[in-house]
């Protein structure tokens, strides 16, 4: 089990985290980043010395796939569920879920006592999950939470220590996850729309604002323009909702079907296996395939659910995330509002746990921040979502009312812009194109040909041949892409 540099460094900040005191810590890491990788590193470190291990999942379903991949890499380990072949008390390494510790877990501690317990998907609590925590904190015995989106209320009072050591745009940036071409195609108004008892929106209601026959044409046709005819999971508000998305979707001549938890185990997971066999394009759930179902082939997701909640927006988004043979990125449409909501794929998350203090982690800032929540906006061309105002998909330029221009996604509010503007930020706008144009093996005349297009005046001659190239900064790039779009549909026309 080779391990990549970050984690390897979360593996030495979760031992020095044990060291300094900190017993109960959780591990966040985005979905697709290794979590149980560097989990079966610490198991296998553990069961070398013959120190019991536990490792608790939320599902027979995860605990199957669990100990299929612990087996491959040689952790032999048995299973704590009823009735389940991979019994074994005498190994090392258990894998439980946490239903079946509930009524056992007393017998347990006094048989089997475990000297570490590691927590998938530990967002996710129970009241077995904290007994045995307290329980661990009374004896000493080190916890490690695993989870991409630890932001439930209250979990900074189970928990001792974050450690959080790379971002989805850092996995991006390596090459570990693909990156995400977004859209908002059509985003509804939850005015009105009753909360539950978490401070989400109600499913019901959500499902009546999201049910109507033009919004379930309007998914279909979305996807049959953006999706690519990839494989797609949709994520619907309720089951009737689901179901009505499914049919939408075989109306129209394409391969979809509905899985929900109604079902039995094994019709679901057939389902599930055609979906992966390409024999089924669309399929849609409710909550199902929100944790615990991976599978890279997935190029598009489908979001018809809106959602305040950073923990489900996230876990959602990482479906489509995943590195596999072909894929250049992951395709995300976004009925609900969801991506203007909370956040980009790539976008910043909090970086420490919820104290129920009042200050809710698992929600987004943008309602309060309207600078931050004017940055992210759908083009009303292409529906690609994006900061600034020029489009790097279409090249569709977002215009502001008069008196006010654009530079690089600065704006500025000009009487004349020639002379208002500063020189220097000017020339730093050239030095960027002359650094684009270095990049790209392009010539000083490219610059200066772009230069005129951006700020709409030639290049001064005062500093036209004295400045230096600088490295395009992410608003020019996204700028000289738009250019170049315009440039390539200009000669296409001529």
């Amino acid at each position: 089990m080779q391990l990549r540099q970050y984690q390897k460094d979360q593996v030495t900040d979760l031992r020095g985290g044990i060291r300094d005191g900190a017993l109960i810590q959780m591990l966040m890491s985005p979905t697709g980043s290794g979590k149980t990788e560097v989990a079966k590193h610490i198991i296998a470190s553990a069961a070398a010395k013959n120190r019991k291990v536990w490792f608790i999942v939320d599902s027979v379903k995860l605990l199957d796939q669990t100990l299929a991949r612990f087996h491959k890499d040689g952790i032999y380990a048995g299973a704590i569920q009823a009735n389940h072949p991979c019994t074994d008390y005498s190994k090392v390494v258990q894998v439980a879920t946490v239903q079946s510790l509930a009524g056992r877990l007393d017998h347990l501690l006094r048989e089997q006592p475990p000297k570490l317990v590691v927590i998938d998907e530990a967002h996710v609590v129970f009241k077995a999950h904290t007994d045995l925590i307290e329980w661990c904190r009374r004896v000493k015995v080190p916890v490690i939470g695993l989870s991409a989106t630890p932001f439930k209320r209250g979990l900074g009072k189970i928990y001792d220590r974050l450690v959080n050591r790379i971002s989805t745009k850092e996995l991006t940036d390596l090459g570990f996850l693909v990156p995400a071409e977004c859209y908002a195609p059509f985003v509804p108004d939850m005015k009105g729309v009753p909360a539950s008892n978490d401070g989400d929106w109600a499913d019901d209601a959500l499902a009546r604002v999201m049910g109507g026959a033009d919004i379930l044409g309007d998914v279909v046709s979305h996807w049959k323009q953006l999706g690519e005819n990839r494989q797609t999971l949709v994520f619907a508000c309720n089951v009737h909702h689901s179901k009505q998305l499914a049919e939408a979707f075989l109306n129209a001549g394409i391969k979809a079907a509905h899985i929900d938890g109604y079902m039995s185990a094994d019709e679901s997971e057939a389902i599930i296996q055609l979906y992966k066999a390409g024999k089924i394009k669309v399929l849609v759930s409710v909550a199902m395939l929100v944790k615990g179902f991976d599978d890279p082939a997935t190029g598009c997701i489908v979001i018809a659910r809106p959602t305040k909640s950073l923990m489900l927006h996230y876990q959602i988004l990482g479906r489509v995330l995943r590195i596999f043979e072909g894929k250049a990125n992951g395709i995300i449409i976004d009925h609900a509002g969801n991506l203007l909501r909370n956040g980009l794929p790539t976008d910043t998350l909090p970086d420490r746990l919820d104290m129920g203090d009042g200050d809710p982690v698992d929600r987004a800032k943008k309602d309060n921040n309207p600078d931050k929540a004017d940055q992210t906006k759908p083009c009303p061309k292409c529906n690609f979502v994006l900061t600034g105002l020029l489009c790097p998909k279409c090249g569709f330029e977002i215009k502001i009312d008069a008196g006010v221009e654009v530079a690089a996604g600065v704006l500025v509010k000009l009487g004349d812009r020639k002379t208002k503007m500063a020189a220097s930020t000017k020339q730093h706008a050239y030095a960027e194109l002359l650094g684009y144009a270095q990049q790209k093996g392009k010539g000083a005349m490219w610059a200066q040909s772009a230069y005129q297009a951006f700020m709409g005046e030639p290049v001064s001659r005062d500093w036209a041949y004295s400045t230096n190239a600088a490295p395009p900064g992410e608003s020019m790039q996204n700028w000289v892409k738009g250019y170049n779009v315009r440039r390539a549909k200009s000669k296409k026309r001529a």
